[in-house]
């Protein structure tokens, strides 16, 4: 049987909603994605026994108070109830050591997550970094990002660098162990974070989601199938 993929949703307006690139790719790797509503821890840990992996997907901004910081103007905060959400849900996938994949926002979390910091925004705190917020052509690359030998991104992709899309203004600024940065732009923006402790806990910041046509992104969501599987 494929196995089931817990695909995290936005919660705005009293709506779950997920972007129908995430689904699809969970799909194309072979999984069979279930959309997660915003529920309490009980309920929680029941949906991820049943889960065999998990895919936190991209969204607005994490409160920064919870890195320790005052927000910036730039700062589009997710909504409180997907705060709380998101945040148990990685404390959970934690403990349970159950593979997971995050984009984007999700891979911000996950470094938050584990006592890391962000910039709040790369315009005006980066200004030496090349514009990384694109909402047009989403299937398009924008950059090349270079991986780190020896990693797990590295073991999936397969290769030193590739050319990636790009769609936040925020970035991975500290990150702490046992997480590891391991994929930078050509602006030293942090690309990619894992978990030397899990078998798989991957963050990337880019949209592999909506390049699944070409293989070396699908690879990630195959990968993420593949160890739910085991």
């Amino acid at each position: 049987m494929r196995p089931l993929i817990g695909v995290s949703s936005d919660y705005q307006g009293g709506k779950c909603t997920v972007w129908h690139h995430y689904p699809k790719a969970v799909e194309a790797a072979g999984g069979v994605p279930v959309v997660l509503p915003p529920v309490g821890r009980e309920v929680l840990r029941e949906m991820l026994v049943q889960l065999g992996g998990v895919l936190i997907t991209g969204g607005p901004d994490i409160p920064p108070a919870r890195y320790g910081q005052e927000k910036h103007p730039a700062t589009v905060c997710i909504t409180p109830e997907r705060d709380a959400f998101d945040f148990l849900l990685i404390e959970e996938l934690k403990a349970l050591d159950k593979p997971t994949l995050a984009i984007c926002y999700g891979a911000q979390a996950l470094n938050v997550a584990f006592g890391g910091t962000l910039f709040q925004d790369i315009p005006t705190l980066l200004p030496g970094a090349r514009k990384h917020h694109r909402r047009e052509a989403e299937d398009r690359p924008t950059h090349r990002v270079t991986v780190r030998a020896g990693t797990l991104l590295h073991r999936v992709l397969g290769v030193d660098s590739l050319e990636t899309n790009s769609s936040h203004h925020q970035a991975i600024r500290q990150t702490l162990a046992p997480l590891r940065q391991v994929a930078f732009s050509e602006d030293d923006v942090v690309e990619a974070v894992e978990s030397t402790k899990h078998r798989f806990l991957l963050g990337v910041q880019w949209h592999p989601e909506a390049m699944i046509d070409q293989e070396l992104h699908l690879k990630l969501f195959q990968a993420l199938v593949a160890e739910a599987s085991k």
